[in-house]
């Protein structure tokens, strides 16, 4: 790259790919063509999607899979309309960079009603600072490549989304490259550290049952290893949460399967809520992980909190602590080796459909059964929310980082999109998509955008006619949907294969049928209307004494 050549535009994604952004996500529109110019011509590959939050989704997933995610679309009407998948991403930490064509700044002055403006010029960058980590609008041309940098940079030490605005003509600007300056990563306070260690290995080694939880930061921030080095160490049981399962790798022999409350399988739930000292390391601790209805039986007093924001002994807090300090300390420390961990929920052999069972209905437990036999040991499972993610709680993935969800935001509609990110970042791994009927209907037109990309998930829409997760909170009309005939939008796309099973058996063949064929599968799989899993059922008994007036009052 030369100094003549160099322009905001070519900066802006030439550095992006440098930092791994080999793929981005959005939909043009005016303001915003003369930035897809750019975009077209980098070496980064554009997939054009069909709606703005799938834009976010998309980016989003592939964040979570590649580490940086980009998102780019136009001022307001796409920015916008973009926002709720954003705020998934700010919520869940997803490192994604959001690109905003905007109105010239000879446009902005006098303040003139221009398409697309809501209230003032700055109304979708303010809004966004809600949902962002970093943000600015490259009115300045000369100072635009420092403030992609800083932007990104906050993205990457954040993992959180940024927000850049690019004037339809400043993005054609020649500048000057940037001096990239080396900021020194933030330091612990060395005796806060000492400290918080010392408080740590007394209560660890004072423990009879201690237990790792290890959550969605440790992945974020590349962390996770130490987590299981820890782990394997000390022979201390490590648990995921629904945001961070398979980050651990589910076939390690003290992986004991995923915490949330009371909507964990009883053994799980059991064996951290009796434990005497339970690790929290990166920790997202929202009414999720407590089980959505404070069923969580956790003692601050028996917990280590250790995040990128804070760190928890007991009763003490200290401050100025960085979680990957705190946990490589931990591993040097002079910790009690445990006896050979005894796991009573280890990875299990798969268990084989009966041909007697064949011909009975499709549950929701046991459509997750015959998947957990049938999927490829590589695969990449995507779910949405509802019992699409509940109902996954048991299952064993066989490959470490393949599960995606957004388990914390429960936005619906996620999943779809979200593959179509998670297959651009690692197109070797076959993605298999299970979102419920309403999920599917928000986003699942995304199917277009994988037949054009040509690629080949296995997408599974769990039809329980509405609203399902909704149901067993408060029941209603409200709940129910237009019943489609999710086949035939296999036609509609002219691609791909559609198949609807009713019985086990139809299931387990057209698994079978789809992971042998390099291409997109749709399986509609049919279960009874009132039908969910033990999770979901739990989830609806604690929220609906919560949301509901007459169940509040033993109605």
């Amino acid at each position: 790259m030369t100094q003549d050549s160099l322009t905001v535009g070519k900066f802006l994604f030439d550095y992006l790919y440098a930092q791994g952004a080999k793929h981005a996500f959005g939909i043009p529109g005016d303001f915003a063509l003369p930035t897809f110019r750019w975009l077209d011509a980098s070496p980064i590959q554009l997939i054009t999607m069909t709606h703005e939050p799938s834009v976010g989704f998309a980016a989003d997933g592939y964040a979570r899979v590649n580490g940086l995610g980009v998102a780019c679309v136009t001022y307001c009407v796409g920015g916008l309309n973009m926002l709720n998948s954003v705020a998934c991403a700010y919520a869940e930490k997803s490192p994604l960079i959001v690109i905003s064509g905007g109105p010239s700044p000879n446009d902005r002055k006098n303040d003139p009603l221009v398409h697309h403006k809501v209230r003032t010029f700055d109304t979708q960058r303010r809004i966004f600072e809600e949902v962002t980590c970093a943000n600015t609008v490259l009115m300045n041309p000369e100072r635009a490549a420092e403030e992609i940098v800083r932007v990104v940079r906050e993205v990457q030490t954040q993992c959180r989304p940024g927000y850049i605005e690019i004037p339809y003509d400043v993005v054609d600007m020649p500048i000057a490259a940037p001096v990239i300056r080396n900021v020194p990563p933030p330091e612990s306070d060395p005796e806060n550290l000492e400290a918080a260690i010392e408080d740590a290995v007394t209560m660890i080694n004072g423990a009879k049952k201690p237990v790792i939880v290890a959550d969605i930061e440790l992945h974020r921030h590349n962390l996770t290893d130490l987590a299981v080095e820890l782990a394997g160490k000390y022979n201390i049981p490590i648990a995921a949460t629904l945001l961070s399962k398979s980050v651990v790798s589910e076939q390690n022999p003290l992986y004991v399967g995923v915490y949330s409350g009371g909507l964990s399988e009883p053994e799980t739930q059991k064996l951290v809520e009796e434990s005497d000292c339970v690790l929290l390391l990166g920790a997202f601790l929202s009414d999720v992980f407590m089980g959505m209805d404070n069923s969580a039986a956790l003692q601050r007093k028996r917990c280590i909190l250790a995040t990128t924001e804070k760190t928890l002994i007991g009763l003490r807090r200290y401050e100025n602590i960085q979680l990957a300090d705190f946990v490589e300390r931990l591993i040097a420390a002079p910790l009690t080796v445990r006896p050979r961990f005894e796991n009573p929920v280890s990875m299990r052999e798969p268990l084989e459909l009966p041909p007697t069972q064949e011909q009975e209905a499709i549950t929701v437990e046991s459509f997750f059964q015959i998947l957990e036999n049938e999927m490829p040991d590589d695969a990449t499972l995507i779910c949405d929310t509802g019992d699409a993610l509940l109902g996954a709680i048991g299952l064993r993935t066989s490959q470490r980082k393949n599960f995606l969800s957004d388990a914390y935001y429960l936005s619906m509609g996620f999943a779809v999109p979200a593959s179509v990110g998670a297959m651009a970042a690692n197109p070797d791994s076959r993605a298999i998509v299970i979102a419920g009927d309403g999920a599917f209907q928000m986003t699942g037109i995304e199917l277009s955008t994988i037949a054009k990309e040509k690629m080949a998930p296995i997408v599974c829409v769990i039809n329980n006619d509405g609203y399902g997760t909704q149901r067993h909170i408060i029941d209603g009309p409200f709940n129910n949907i237009h019943p489609w005939d999710y086949g035939q939008l296999c036609a509609l796309l002219r691609y791909g294969t559609p198949y609807r099973v009713t019985t086990k058996g139809e299931l387990k063949r057209a698994l079978q049928d789809a992971v042998a064929k390099p291409e997109m599968a749709l399986i509609e799989v049919v279960v009874p209307r009132d039908d969910c899993s033990r999770p979901l059922r739990r989830l609806g008994e604690g929220l609906g004494k919560l949301r509901d007036a007459k169940k509040r009052q033993g109605g």
